[in-house]
């Protein structure tokens, strides 16, 4: 991750869900840790939380089949996982393993044809290419301070 983006982040750092939707995968799992794994209510979409705080790594009440809403604290970041045996921190750093699959087809995604999204480099591409923003005084509308290179009024 370039400098200019890099974050301290400490076990326990709240995880929000990104969209709502409903569990489908809760616990550990030798690679991710403990992990969370949530399918958009439409079912096109599956959102991957993976490396979570050891001993507590979610809300307490969540289970598979819970739904949750966007914007709901689902998890606590930590670094476990990459181990055999439960609920171990095997991973150096605190971070968030996180990834979106699109769902076009079931059937190809249960022969193991995914189709995931690298949200390295989507969170890369947005880092690079936010903009500056200010409110519309009297309003409720909020506008980018700078027009884009080669946009036209």
């Amino acid at each position: 991750m370039p400098a200019e983006i890099q974050f301290i982040i400490t076990s326990g750092t709240p995880v929000i869900a990104v969209e709502s939707g409903t569990v489908e995968a809760l616990g550990w799992n030798q690679y991710g840790g403990w992990r969370i794994g949530i399918r958009s209510f439409d079912n096109k979409r599956y959102y991957y939380y993976a490396h979570l705080r050891q001993n507590y790594p979610y809300q307490e009440k969540l289970e598979v089949g819970s739904r949750v809403t966007a914007g709901e604290v689902i998890g606590y970041m930590g670094h476990t996982g990459y181990s055999k045996t439960e609920n171990v921190n095997n991973i150096d750093q605190v971070h968030l393993h996180f990834g979106i699959e699109l769902i076009f087809d079931e059937e190809r995604r249960a022969n193991g044809n995914e189709i995931w999204i690298s949200c390295y480099n989507l969170t890369r591409f947005l880092y690079k290419n936010r903009s500056e923003v200010y409110k519309v005084e009297g309003t409720k509308e909020w506008r980018r301070k700078y027009e884009m290179k080669g946009e036209e009024n």
